[in-house]
């Protein structure tokens, strides 16, 4: 498995060494739900983050009081340490999440786990390297290894409502309710 990671970052080298300049970044982010699909530019979204004035497709979904909302989801940056950010996604715990995250987005037409778990690092360490420790969601998306990014809403939907679920839970237990019943 090693050997192969070497081998790997050995071609990577060398094919970076051959052609500098070449760069991919991400273009378009398409929105899977089951068999239907819709674009969305990053032109559009870094339009809409700087102006707030939506076009498109993102005019079509988005309500006027989510705009504010959505801007500063896209644009609000957060602290990211180069190097303690590597080590994680580099862990044990990392890679698991990785593997969650990778079922969500990755490469349009290419769903292998392995190569969106590669893609999700390098936007990660390449938004935040750009932005010097910190990283917000329109950076990682620009970052992006790939012209196109898939993005599976039913499965970004399932794991939306686990998480609203499991803070529910910890809402619950962080109250207290068995002080309340002592009393």
């Amino acid at each position: 498995m090693k050997s192969k990671h070497l081998i790997l970052s050995i071609a990577l080298s060398m094919f970076l060494a051959c052609f500098p300049n070449i760069s991919y970044s991400a273009e378009k982010i398409n929105l899977y739900i089951n068999i239907f699909s819709r674009s969305i530019t990053l032109k559009e979204l870094e339009d809409f983050s700087d102006s707030g004035v939506s076009e498109g497709f993102l005019k079509k979904i988005l309500k006027k009081q989510d705009q504010a909302l959505i801007k500063e989801f896209l644009t609000k940056e957060y602290k990211a340490p180069i190097e303690l950010t590597s080590r994680l996604l580099y862990s044990e715990i990392g890679s698991v999440v990785l593997k969650k995250i990778s079922k969500i987005i990755y490469p349009d037409r290419i769903p292998k786990e392995s190569i969106s778990v590669l893609a999700l690092k390098t936007a990660t360490i390449k938004a935040i390297a750009e932005k010097n420790d910190s990283i917000s969601i329109l950076t990682f998306l620009k970052a992006y290894p790939s012209k196109v990014i898939a993005i599976n809403v039913m499965e970004l939907s399932r794991v939306i409502n686990k998480v609203e679920s499991m803070n529910e839970l910890v809402k619950f237990f962080s109250d207290s309710p068995l002080e309340k019943l002592k009393n």
